[in-house]
């Protein structure tokens, strides 16, 4: 969060300075923002107009903060990279897997599913879904079923 906050300053004190000093590039004579143009007159337009100045010197210090944070601070930088911390981290997710895997497996086996349902209507029974806490049909259709 604080590579954020000093790059935020850096940002307000660069975008400061260019206001203060106005530079005849980016600025007319009289103090107006020159407009965006290329191959145009250069009293009234430029290549590199303030807004422009302001994208491009908000990511160069949102950069130039990040490169000097792991530059004076490399600890971040090196827990970044401990592959031994990332290989642990497979290793959990990969027994996890397993562990779903095999329950899945095993409420397969416990339930008894029939293999084709018998062809009619399907009504939601809503009490017996409530108490039961999954969706629970009832059939309606022939005793019998019959191929259609």
């Amino acid at each position: 969060m604080w590579i954020f906050i000093i790059s935020g300053i850096l940002y307000l004190v660069g975008i400061a300075i260019v206001l203060i000093l106005k530079p005849s590039y980016m600025f007319t004579p009289d103090g107006h923002w020159k407009e965006f143009g290329i191959g145009q007159r250069e009293d009234r337009y430029t290549p590199f107009p303030f807004w422009l100045f302001c994208l491009v010197w908000a990511l160069i210090s949102y950069i130039l903060v990040l490169l000097l944070s792991m530059l004076f601070n490399p600890t971040e930088l090196e827990e970044a990279m401990d592959y031994s911390k990332i290989e642990s981290v497979y290793k959990n997710v990969k027994a996890n897997n397993r562990r779903r895997a095999a329950s899945i497996e095993a409420v397969e086996e416990a339930v008894e599913l029939p293999k084709e349902l018998a062809k009619g209507y399907y009504v939601l029974n809503k009490k017996a879904s409530k108490i039961a806490g999954v969706p629970k049909y009832v059939y309606l259709g022939p005793e019998e079923p019959s191929d259609y």
